[in-house]
């Protein structure tokens, strides 16, 4: 403890603004240099999960309300950077949560996050306090949960750089639309779509968005083709999609010149135009439902890829891709998050290799990794293509799975003699046990 003391006031303040504000008053009992830091944490979390503060789960709500009442008119931060409410199904009424966020208003919080229980569905509508809708001077906004977001036509949010969106409830189309709308210098924006909650398109104009996250939702059977997502950022630097249940919704997106880094892990029907949208892209991860081959769309920008292996007729998509990219200088297959439960998707016939070479394939690849890698027939034959035509390669890693621990490393002494182009290729071999 002592140790700790003896720290900067700036560094302990950074240590307790990652507590809970139940635990930040708690360290006022340490010793006299802790009396009052407590009332100093530029970031404060609330939570009404009575049993986090009291140690009951029968405490009325009027005791948590008091006890923030008391922390927000305690704390002598000059700037309050972050305001933090976790909500849960007994807060029906917006009355105090208003009063906080004008305690925060006029603290000047940067950042303010209010996360409803899903659970307090059957408690009724929950509606923002108007006055958020027009706070000037905040960076971020993180809502999360049974929230309705009812925007008014004076909506105006001129600094906030960052807005997260996640199972929220639009009163109509028109309040998404609106909202943002209302945040000219807009960087940061995540989205999911909830069934029967979200409207049915989801429209994104945002000139100056530079990263874009969508979640999908829940697949419950139904072929949904109305629903779709339109994507209308010019300037756009990140792309991260990922939906694996909502059949038929679709993903329209104009050209994105400026596009670094994209993650796409969607079952889309039709993933041509999403794919278009990426031509420029840097770094691209994938994860397509079926195998999506475009001869006409070229990645002259490419130099880092992923592809989950596990998709249909992964093997014809990776073909394609290494003859669009000419820079391609890493190439892993990986297994992606959503599908680690699920086997490779076996080569069914025979792989068709490239008619020729791949130029990167010459100039630019150095780095290769297949992880879940198990030792097929097609598979061996796409493995020895790669290394005996990548004249550049400096590493190749595989790690294998399902070989059996007699077979595995038999077979891995195999791969050992393989030809290589590149007379500097390190090659690792190494046998997964456990996906």
């Amino acid at each position: 403890m002592d140790r700790i003391s003896n720290l900067s006031d700036d560094l302990l303040l950074k240590i307790l603004s990652s507590l809970t504000s139940k635990d930040v008053v708690a360290t006022m009992l340490l010793s006299k240099r802790w009396k009052f830091l407590w009332t100093l944490v530029p970031k404060l979390h609330f939570d009404d999960r009575f049993k986090e503060y009291f140690g009951d789960d029968c405490v009325p709500y009027r005791m948590f309300q008091q006890y923030v009442d008391m922390f927000l008119v305690s704390n002598k931060s000059p700037v309050l950077e972050t305001l933090k409410f976790s909500l849960g199904c007994s807060y029906s009424t917006t009355d105090d949560l208003t009063t906080w966020i004008r305690i925060g208003i006029a603290r000047r919080v940067r950042e303010l996050e209010i996360i409803r229980s899903l659970d307090a569905y059957d408690y009724g509508e929950f509606n923002l306090p108007q006055c958020l809708y027009t706070f000037e001077k905040l960076v971020v906004l993180k809502l999360y949960g049974w929230i309705v977001l009812d925007v008014p036509t004076t909506v105006c949010l001129p600094s906030l750089k960052s807005l997260h969106l996640l199972c929220v409830e639009y009163k109509d189309e028109e309040s998404h639309r609106r909202l943002l709308s209302s945040c000219p210098v807009l960087e940061e924006l995540v989205l999911d779509h909830c069934e029967n909650i979200s409207p049915p398109c989801l429209y994104v104009v945002v000139p100056s968005l530079q990263r874009f996250s969508f979640i999908g939702g829940t697949y419950d059977g139904h072929d949904d083709t109305n629903v779709k997502v339109v994507l209308n950022a010019p300037y756009l630097k990140y792309l991260n999609i990922v939906d694996n249940f909502a059949i038929g919704l679709s993903c329209l997106t104009e050209d994105m010149p400026e596009i670094v880094e994209a993650n796409v892990n969607v079952v889309y029907k039709s993933t041509e135009k999403l794919l278009r949208s990426l031509a420029s892209v840097k770094r691209l991860s994938l994860c397509l439902s079926a195998s999506v081959v475009q001869p006409c769309i070229e990645f002259h920008q490419l130099v880092h890829l992923e592809l989950c292996p596990y998709v249909n007729k992964w093997w014809d998509l990776l073909t394609w891709i290494l003859e669009s990219s000419p820079k391609l200088q890493v190439l892993k297959l990986y297994k992606c998050k959503e599908h680690r439960f699920y086997g490779v998707e076996p080569i069914h016939g025979r792989w068709g290799q490239p008619s020729s070479v791949p130029e990167c394939f010459s100039l630019q690849l150095n780095t290769f990794e297949w992880n879940y890698y198990n030792g097929r027939r097609e598979e061996k034959r796409m493995l020895a293509y790669i290394l005996r035509n990548a004249k550049r390669l400096k590493r190749a890693k595989i790690f294998a799975w399902g070989l059996g621990s007699y077979e595995g490393p038999r077979k891995l002494k195999k791969l050992a003699s393989l030809h290589r182009a590149s007379k500097s290729c390190r090659l690792l071999l190494e046998c997964l046990k456990k996906l």
